[in-house]
């Protein structure tokens, strides 16, 4: 596995590890649910290939995306629902992915995964 290939997969599990305990947190403290499916369900796998290629994905229940959605209407007024548990949470680790892929290989780091190597 090549410096490039190594430094793409940490950056993917660390950040996937973070959403998945931050947004863990949110879950907990906006929802009710006492069996634990919105907890249980979400999985993380991340896949590195190439230089700079890599995929996280994050599976989760069609529940928790339509949360973030809901509204509710009392007569004529429609209200929506404050439970941020997924798009803040996707798109604010996706902002920090990229600017981590961005600025973060430096010559320490490509020297320490060199290190690593040995």
């Amino acid at each position: 596995m090549s410096v490039k290939e190594r430094f793409v997969k940490d950056i993917l599990v660390d950040e996937g590890a973070r959403l998945k305990k931050n947004q863990g947190i949110a879950i907990g403290r906006q929802t009710t649910a006492h069996t634990g499916n919105l907890h249980n369900r979400r999985k993380m796998q991340v896949k590195a290939s190439g230089d700079y290629d890599g995929k996280l994905t994050f599976t989760h229940t069609a529940k928790q995306r339509f949360l973030d959605l809901k509204k509710r209407t009392y007569g004529e007024k429609v209200v929506k629902s404050k439970r941020r548990i997924h798009n803040n949470f996707i798109y604010g680790h996706r902002i920090s992915i990229y600017s981590r892929m961005l600025y973060d290989l430096t010559d320490d780091v490509v020297a320490k995964y060199k290190e690593l190597e040995k």
